[in-house]
């Protein structure tokens, strides 16, 4: 059995992920399975308590001309994809009603905006008028193109891309900050799932297919970095930048090593948790407990799956601490009693964690792996 000789990390990440429901991983997982049988994994399943299900993520994405990613998951990328697929089909009238749904959708968005709830920290108050004002621009910029492809003025979804600007297309990314919690927290684990199957892909030596699945994590992190603020944004967007860089390896087939991935993942997923704790503690500043729950319980899992990569001492080391973490934040999603004592038992077990990971050479302290290497050469 060679892959699960040479792939040690994918063979423990496909125990990991045989206990989420994901309906991308059942497939690989079955497949990879006669090649890199599954090792003992401890971290436990991410329990979502959300509307759309434990685990619940994207099932398709919208890739626009300059291959810039995004997730099909609310009601404005839904309706953008379908205007996409009907304009494909040559079906403009579809189209154009499906574009005029979009707007609609961003503008109830934008309405959104504009009712944020006062006791909102300040710099969420911020974004949200901020987003509330570039939103009301693009539901005018999309009606106006769902007018152009009614009149067959536009007729290709490559017309379609030109008619919003890279900066508005990074406007629209901005309504991930209008997003509940309880839609939003399903979708956290979905770079994790990313990342395992681009091993997958890996060891199978199909790299364009693992480089489709890395661009589509670093999508995700794209949208976190709207969210979060100061330094925890400028990581997010550091990591999104890395993880482009080892797409862009991946696919010029430079990268020859299962570890040239995983330190760029364990990287990434320890800047996502350090933002999710972050969240979690203006939430709570602000006494959205319910939020800070779950922005609590995301960080312990992303905690372990940083750990994850660096083999069972560290995971084992993580996990305990996330299973503290969780417990707290599973108390401020049920509104169950809590002692301010475990409040800050709950918090230090994911900062204390990272902490540990950072010392080791998980986390902010690790050298950029051989990807980036490989991409500078590439550029030479």
């Amino acid at each position: 059995m060679p892959h699960s000789r040479r792939y040690p990390v994918a063979a423990a990440i496909l125990a990991l992920f045989a206990q989420f429901p994901a309906v991308s991983m059942a497939a690989q997982a079955a497949q990879a399975a006669a090649t890199a049988p599954a090792a003992a994994a401890s971290q436990p399943a991410v329990a979502a308590q959300a509307r759309s299900g434990p685990g619940a993520g994207p099932t398709d994405w919208i890739q626009s001309d300059d291959l810039t990613l995004s997730p099909v998951a609310d009601d404005v990328s839904r309706a953008l994809a379908t205007a996409r697929a009907a304009l494909a089909a040559k079906d403009n009238a579809k189209a154009a009603e499906s574009l005029q749904a979009a707007a609609r959708a961003l503008q109830a968005q934008a309405d959104k905006a504009a009712k944020t709830d006062k006791a909102q920290a300040a710099a969420d108050a911020k974004d949200a008028r901020d987003v509330q004002v570039r939103m009301a621009a693009l539901v005018r910029q999309i009606d106006h193109t769902a007018e152009q492809v009614r009149a067959g003025k536009l007729n290709s979804t490559a017309e379609l891309d030109r008619t919003l600007t890279r900066a508005q297309r990074a406007d629209l990314d901005r309504r991930w900050v209008l997003m509940d919690v309880e839609s939003w927290y399903p979708l956290t684990q979905q770079p994790q799932k990313n990342f395992a199957d681009a091993l997958i892909q890996f060891a199978h030596k199909d790299y364009q297919a693992a480089a489709k699945d890395v661009r589509q994590a670093s999508a995700f992190f794209r949208l976190e970095a709207t969210r979060a603020h100061g330094d925890a944004r400028k990581s997010l967007q550091g990591a999104e930048a890395q993880l482009d860089k080892t797409a862009a390896a991946l696919s010029r087939g430079d990268i020859k090593a299962e570890r040239d991935l995983t330190r760029s993942f364990a990287q990434a997923d320890h800047d996502l948790a350090l933002a999710y704790h972050a969240r979690a503690k203006e939430s709570l500043a602000r006494k959205a407990y319910g939020e800070a729950g779950y922005e609590l319980k995301a960080a312990a899992q992303g905690l372990e799956n940083a750990a994850t990569w660096s083999g069972d001492e560290a995971r084992g080391a993580a996990g305990a601490a996330a299973r503290d973490a969780r417990a707290v934040g599973d108390k401020l999603v049920s509104g169950a009693r809590w002692t301010e004592k475990e409040l800050a038992q709950g918090f230090d077990a994911v900062r204390n964690g990272l902490a540990r990971l950072d010392h080791s050479g998980t986390g902010t302290a690790l050298a950029a792996p051989a990807a980036s290497a490989a991409s500078d050469r590439g550029k030479g």
